[in-house]
């Protein structure tokens, strides 16, 4: 239930128009409320308050109708800056990352509180009655300009948030901190003491030839994977589940999800492929809930997009790099993701496909290394990150992969780099990183 919730959070989040839609919510209540409170109560009488009464009908209607009049306009042009910002962003940096402005907490408060004063303008100057003199509006009047005055503030945040959303630093610092979040969520800190839990090697697991396989019924991107509800369902009935995606994979309508050995017989072929599928959350794109690789692409997307003849922006591309060297060491420096999990009897009911080390070197550096081989500054500075991660590679599986990835580096620059110096100094820092690999200790 708890991930579900997760899940339900993440999507709203995603939305443009929940937070708008609350407060415009909110105002219709408001609205409600000083109608309701200026009929009952005189707020004239209270100390100090009688520089707000308004008790002409047709002033305030006016006042009224001149506050909703210009507040939808100015919601008109939050719109279309935030159109124009949406498409600058998605032709700039990718389409990927109009997420990452839909999801901007400051443009949603902006777009809802100009909305929610043009309704809340609306409803009172409908609840107000001309035809009665000496009505008292003092509560709502004061409400209504509160809010115009919360505009007018807002518009100017608006613009400021809208000039800072833009620049490319700041998309990669928003990026890298949701990158970081997700590694924090995904890998621990501590290796796991659950016995539960474990990490083996899934070339020696065998569990038998008594196997039923279970294809996707719909094609999507695997966001959200339930493992409890996968165990406790694989320990009820006495069975072990085999995944065969992870978060981020593309999943085909007739791709294979899963593999469950020692099926229970009771149960209809249709009915246990259900309840495998009612735990695994497909969605048109896929998201950081708990896919890490999907801020790398982000990030290297950006990079690649940079290295373009078109633009031709390797400062963007260092930016990149940089702020993908420090999620990759936070990977080599926290535990490897269990792959096993049992039930409180410690027998294995599911086993999941992890990604390594080596699938998130090869997200995050394989597109910066096919379009920046040309390059050798740009060569040169991954290179030069790379040398301070080899520093910290210290695990037999993660050095194997920052060899493999060497050895393909190396390729690269001889293919493309034409300039003397460039090769000389590359060639220098590739015997370094190797050095470097083959002086640290290795650890299973």
């Amino acid at each position: 239930m708890k991930h579900q919730l997760l899940h339900i959070s993440e999507r709203l989040r995603a939305s443009f128009w929940v937070i708008p839609a609350i407060m415009m919510a909110a105002a219709i209540l408001f609205a409600q409320g000083c109608l309701a409170f200026d009929q009952n109560r005189d707020l004239d009488q209270l100390p100090g308050m009688g520089w707000l009464t308004l008790r002409d009908p047709d002033s305030a209607r006016a006042l009224l109708a001149a506050i909703a009049s210009s507040t939808i306009t100015v919601a008109g042009t939050v719109f279309s800056i935030t159109t124009v910002a949406l498409t600058l962003a998605s032709n700039q940096f990718g389409p990927r990352l109009v997420r990452n402005f839909i999801r901007d907490r400051g443009t949603q408060i902006s777009l809802g509180i100009f909305l929610s004063t043009f309704v809340y303008a609306l409803l009172a100057m409908r609840g107000i009655d001309t035809s009665v003199p000496g009505n008292r509006h003092t509560l709502t009047i004061s409400f209504a300009l509160l809010l115009t005055l919360a505009c007018i503030a807002y518009l100017i945040y608006f613009i400021h948030n809208v000039a800072q959303s833009i620049q490319i630093d700041n998309i990669t610092f928003q990026i890298n901190s949701e990158f970081r979040s997700a590694l924090d969520s995904i890998y621990p800190r501590e290796h796991c003491v659950d016995p539960r839990c474990r990490r083996e090697d899934l070339r020696r697991i065998h569990l038998g030839d008594d196997v039923l396989g279970v294809r996707a019924q719909k094609e999507g991107y695997v966001q959200r994977i339930d493992r409890q509800k996968l165990i406790e369902w694989a320990s009820e009935h006495q069975c072990c589940i085999w995944l065969d995606i992870h978060p981020g994979t593309f999943l085909y309508h007739w791709g294979s999800i899963a593999r469950i050995y020692n099926p229970p017989r009771h149960m209809d072929t249709r009915a246990i492929a259900d309840v495998i599928l009612s735990a695994i959350s497909l969605g048109p794109q896929p998201t950081a809930e708990q896919d890490v690789i999907f801020s790398v692409r982000q990030l290297a997307q950006i990079a690649v997009r940079a290295l373009s003849p078109g633009i031709n922006d390797p400062f963007t591309a260092y930016t990149c790099i940089d702020r993908l060297i420090d999620g990759m060491g936070i990977v080599l420096q926290r535990p490897e993701l269990p792959n096993c999990f049992s039930d409180d009897d410690k027998v294995l009911r599911l086993v999941a496909t992890e990604l390594d080390f080596a699938d998130v070197l090869a997200a995050a550096l394989d597109e910066i290394r096919e379009y920046g081989r040309d390059s050798g500054v740009v060569m040169r500075h991954l290179l030069s990150a790379l040398n301070k991660l080899a520093e910290i590679c210290t695990r037999e599986a993660d050095r194997t992969a920052m060899l493999t990835l060497i050895e393909r580096l190396e390729e690269d620059c001889t293919m493309g780099i034409q300039n003397g110096f460039d090769t000389t100094t590359v060639q220098k820092q590739l015997n370094a990183m190797r050095n470097t690999l083959n002086s640290r200790p290795t650890l299973k």
